[in-house]
């Protein structure tokens, strides 16, 4: 590959990673997706992968390989939300999960996003790995939904904590957080879902102790902030 077609392609990739850029595509994206089989879209895929080995992609760039360009509509059963589909087990998924994280999940004062972004990181790329690349696909609102939850964990922590340690000023405000839908709202878009989280929230509203430590089990809260104390 010559020094100018290298550079071309480095540049190229550079500006398709760009968010606006990407936010400008979508729709003609979604539309020319819809004309490929999923056998094409596979064989377009890995001639990609191949094209990228022999031109030196950077390292920065590789977020492209995690993702198929596929939207999910989410009238089908089989779309959670109209976000992309991603290849949980190729080369580039941590940055898809970086991209992924949602500025509205407000982490408790003290807690970097960084914690949050190691937990989904741990947990997405896991969806893939029993399958080759390329064969097991979740969407990019999955990843985000990782990250409501891990802000689900973080707060009842808190409201845990405040509780045992008689604290009225952090517990009103992990109340607050976790009686507010918008703060997880991917996650909440089942009705069994908003109904069990009203219940927490009601829980933390009354100091039902013993509600908050199912919730804090049943979200496997111990593993999630494992190394944030």
């Amino acid at each position: 590959m010559s020094a100018g077609a290298h550079d071309a392609t480095q540049a190229l990739t550079t500006l398709f990673e760009d968010p606006e850029v990407r936010t400008a595509i979508e729709p003609a994206r979604r539309r020319r997706f819809k004309e490929f089989s999923r056998r094409h879209r596979l064989i377009v895929g890995s001639l990609i992968a191949v094209v990228s080995l022999g031109v030196g992609v950077p390292a920065v760039a590789t977020s492209i390989l995690a993702r198929t360009g596929e939207f999910g509509d989410p009238s089908t059963s089989t779309e959670v939300d109209e976000t992309e589909w991603i290849d949980p087990g190729a080369e580039g998924v941590a940055q898809v999960v970086i991209d992924a994280y949602p500025e509205y999940v407000e982490l408790p004062p003290g807690m970097p996003k960084n914690a949050a972004i190691a937990d989904t990181s741990r947990l997405l790329p896991g969806s893939g790995t029993e399958q080759p690349a390329g064969k097991a696909l979740v969407q990019e609102g999955f990843a985000t939904q990782l990250y409501e939850t891990f802000g689900i964990c973080a707060w009842t922590d808190v409201w845990l904590t405040a509780q045992a340690s008689s604290d009225p000023d952090d517990e009103a405000l992990a109340t607050a957080w976790l009686s507010d839908a918008e703060n997880y709202p991917r996650f909440s878009t089942d009705q069994s879902i908003k109904d069990r989280m009203a219940d927490i929230a009601a829980a933390a509203s009354h100091g039902d102790t013993a509600t908050m430590k199912d919730a804090y089990t049943e979200f496997d809260c111990a593993v999630r902030l494992e190394g944030t104390k």
